[in-house]
C-alpha cells in the first residue's frame, strides 16, 4: 500500500473503476511471461466474458487484487514494468489512438490529463513546469478510499512504465526520462527500475513522477495527426459521457439504499444528498433512459426478494426498510412484481 504520509492523498467516498483494456493488457502479459493470465484474472473477480467488451470498466477492487495475485504468483517485485512492455495501444481505449496522432509528446500528455479518468479515475495526472527550468513534471496523484490507495505500487509502475514504452515507440529516439520518483518503498532490486526508465530513479518520495525535457517534449512526431486525433478524441468523449450516466444511475441507486430506511425516497431526498437540482438529476436520468421511480421500483424489488427469502424481518420491517409508509403499499406492489404477496412468496421459500 502506498503509505498516506508519503503524499498528499485525495480521498474518495467510493471504490475507483479502470478501463477494461488495463486489465486484459495485464492478463495477456502474464501469459507472455508464462503465466494462466484468465486464471489469474478470475482470480481476482474479473468477468472473463467482458474482458474484450472495449467499453467494460473493472473496479479497482479487481486491479488491486490482480497486481496482488500476479506478486505472489511470479514473485517479481518489477511485475508492474514487465506487464507495461505488452501495452499496445487498444490498451488505451480509443485514446490510445489519440495519443499516437498527437503532434508531439506534451500533446500526448496534455490528452492523458484532459482524459484521465477514462484510464484510471483513481488517480490524478498533472503536467507542469518541474523546479529545474527547461523540464516539466508528469505526476499521479493516487486517491484514497476510507484509507486505502485505489492504486498499488504495482499499479503505478505500470502506468508509468506504460507512459515511457509509448513514447519510445511514439519518438523513435531512443526517449527517456530525466528522473522518475515513486511514492512507494525502495524494493530489494531498484537497479531494475533503473534499467527499465535508463535514468535515476527514487523512492520513497512525495510523489509519483516523470520528470521530462521540455525541448523534448515539443519535437514533432512523425506519427502526427490532427485529423485521426481529434476523431479519435470524440470518442472518448462519447465513452465519457456514457461512463459519467452510468456511474450517476449508481450513485442514485447508492443513495436511494441508505435513504429508504429513513424514508426519504423521492427526487428531491436524493438531489439533496447528491448536492444537484432536482430538474436536473431528473434529466440526466432521462438521457440515461430511465427515473427515479424505475430505480426506486428495481432495488425495493430486488431488496424485498431477499429480506423475505433470508432475513427474519417481519413484513412490516421490511415494508419500512424499503421507505413505504404503509406494508399495504409493499403488498400492493409485490404483487405488481411477482404475482403473488409477500407472505406467500415467504411461505413459498420456507417451506
Amino acid at each position: 500500500m502506498i503509505e498516506t504520509d508519503k503524499q498528499s492523498s485525495i480521498t474518495s467516498k467510493q471504490s475507483s473503476t479502470v478501463v477494461g483494456g488495463w486489465s486484459v493488457a495485464v492478463g495477456r502479459a502474464l501469459n507472455a511471461l508464462g503465466y494462466d493470465g484468465d486464471r489469474l484474472l478470475k482470480a481476482a473477480g474479473v468477468d472473463l466474458s467482458q474482458k474484450n467488451d472495449i467499453d467494460v470498466r473493472f473496479s479497482s477492487d479487481h486491479t488491486r487484487r490482480l497486481w496482488a495475485i500476479a506478486l505472489a504468483e511470479t514473485g517479481q517485485e518489477n511485475i508492474g514494468l514487465q506487464v507495461a512492455s505488452y501495452v499496445c495501444p487498444t490498451t488505451f481505449h480509443a485514446l490510445g489512438f489519440s495519443l499516437w496522432a498527437s503532434s508531439s509528446l506534451r500533446d500526448a500528455l496534455q490528452r492523458m490529463v484532459r482524459f484521465e479518468v477514462l484510464l484510471n479515475d483513481g488517480c490524478r495526472l498533472s503536467l507542469q513546469p518541474a523546479e529545474v527550468r527547461d523540464y516539466d513534471s508528469f505526476t499521479m496523484q493516487i486517491k484514497q478510499a476510507e484509507s486505502v490507495a485505489l492504486v498499488t505500487p504495482e499499479g503505478v509502475d505500470y502506468f508509468l512504465g506504460a507512459v515511457v514504452k509509448m513514447f519510445r515507440e511514439m519518438s523513435g529516439d531512443g526517449f527517456s526520462p530525466v528522473s522518475v520518483s515513486f511514492t512507494r518503498d525502495t524494493p530489494e532490486e531498484p537497479q531494475l527500475w533503473q534499467d527499465y526508465f535508463n535514468c535515476p530513479v527514487s523512492f520513497g518520495s512525495s510523489e509519483n513522477c516523470l520528470v521530462l525535457d521540455s525541448n523534448q517534449l515539443d519535437q514533432a512526431l512523425h506519427t502526427g495527426n490532427r485529423m485521426l486525433a481529434e476523431q479519435n478524441d470524440k470518442l472518448v468523449e462519447e465513452y465519457l459521457e456514457r461512463f459519467q450516466m452510468n456511474d450517476l444511475c449508481s450513485q442514485v441507486r447508492n443513495t436511494l439504499i441508505n435513504l429508504m430506511p429513513l424514508g426519504l425516497t423521492t427526487l428531491d431526498d436524493v438531489a439533496d444528498e447528491l448536492n444537484m437540482v432536482a430538474r436536473t438529476l431528473q434529466y440526466q436520468l432521462t438521457l440515461n433512459g430511465t427515473t427515479l421511480q424505475k430505480i426506486r421500483d428495481q432495488i425495493r424489488e430486488e431488496l424485498a426478494r431477499q429480506y423475505l427469502q433470508y432475513s427474519r424481518q417481519t413484513i412490516t420491517e421490511i415494508a419500512y426498510s424499503l421507505g413505504f409508509s404503509d406494508p399495504a403499499h409493499l403488498n400492493r406492489a409485490f404483487k405488481r412484481w411477482t404475482g403473488e404477496s409477500p407472505t406467500v412468496f415467504r411461505r413459498r421459500f420456507s417451506a
